[in-house]
């Protein structure tokens, strides 16, 4: 097995085996988590052998992403065979770690056998919203669609750990309290996230995210009085945010990611970045949908790591070498207190009650 040879521990690795959504959500970045497609999508060998190079070289923790995983029965059975790889090779190797995987849950009934028999840890469903109105404003879908996303998670949250990702903004501050309810109700997990803002947003440009910017700060507030003071966790190899982690008395865990304070950087790839002190920084790696190394989503091409070339793929050598790069990028990451951009710091808060 090669090594990364850095004493700091490896990120995860986010591997978005589509870039196609079946959703239009007003503030996810265009082509999902590869957000600047450089090649022609990989296809499932391309796949296996970043998988099998980032595990050579000691990365664990992996969840599948899109787009959307499950947009269809292509990309669905894809997403199972990969994961099971991923379980397999870490076996092989006696490493922990997970599995896991994003979705935005509406085609979760179709593929419940294949999602509940992949292996994987933890199923981490977007949802926004227990009102069809404000689902439909966000993800130009319509009723039916939130039903049967509704529906999935309901179906398959005693076979599959489930939590929530919920993306907080004015359009649904005053739902916070029923989507706590129902998560404590279904026995579900669920993690609060502040906008993110993306030039290359689906609305068109960051102007959305500015204008439904709501500071999690409040929300902290009203949980810690309700549920006393938190734990701190980070990413996986201590990257990304600070999170604060609640534990109501039922055992749902509520996770608060506020990006209002500070965010982690590496000067060798981040200073160069002409948006450097960005809202994300590092958290995670990506395997992007046409292989590209990605470190964030803010970055320009000259912040990936390309792996194809006029041949394809790169050989497995080729990809380990581009897997301990980016490792050594990774430990060189710094927290550091950014200032926050005058637009967001005057918005109210809105305490929740």
């Amino acid at each position: 097995m090669e090594s990364s040879n850095y004493d700091k521990p490896l990120p995860s690795i986010r591997v978005a085996v589509t870039e196609t959504c079946n959703l239009r959500c007003d503030y996810c970045p265009t082509d999902g988590d590869s957000v600047e497609m450089q090649n022609g999508s990989l296809d499932t060998d391309g796949f296996e052998d970043m998988l099998t190079a980032a595990i050579d070289v000691g990365f664990t923790d992996f969840s599948f992403t899109g787009g959307e995983p499950l947009l269809s029965r292509r990309t669905a059975d894809r997403t199972f065979q990969l994961a099971r790889l991923v379980n397999d090779l870490r076996a092989e190797k006696g490493s922990d770690g997970y599995t896991k995987l994003n979705t935005n849950g509406a085609n979760l009934l179709r593929y419940q056998d294949g999602v509940v028999s992949a292996g994987f840890d933890e199923l981490k469903v977007s949802l926004d919203t227990l009102n069809p109105a404000t689902f439909e404003e966000l993800a130009k879908r319509n009723e039916k669609v939130f039903d049967a996303t509704l529906q999935g998670i309901l179906a398959v949250k005693d076979e599959v750990p489930v939590r929530l990702q919920t993306v907080v903004g004015k359009y649904n501050i005053d739902e916070l309290p029923q989507m706590l309810d129902f998560c404590i109700a279904h026995g579900l997990d669920i993690k609060l996230f502040d906008i993110s803002r993306y030039n290359n947003a689906l609305a068109g440009s960051g102007n959305f995210a500015d204008t439904n910017y709501v500071s999690l700060d409040a929300v902290s507030q009203m949980l810690e009085e309700q549920y006393g003071e938190p734990i701190i966790k980070f990413a996986v190899g201590g990257y990304g945010h600070a999170k604060k982690v609640f534990t109501s008395p039922e055992g749902t865990r509520i996770e608060i990611r506020d990006t209002s304070k500070s965010a982690q950087y590496s000067p060798d790839l981040c200073e160069s970045c002409p948006n450097y002190m960005c809202q994300d920084g590092l958290c995670n790696l990506v395997i992007a949908a046409d292989g590209h190394i990605r470190f964030c989503r803010e970055g320009g091409a000259e912040q990936t790591i390309p792996t194809q070339n006029e041949h394809g793929i790169k050989s497995l050598d080729e990809l380990r070498s581009d897997f301990m790069k980016a490792a050594g990028i990774f430990a060189l990451a710094q927290s550091i207190e950014r200032p926050i951009k005058p637009l967001r710091r005057l918005i109210p808060l809105t305490v929740i009650k």
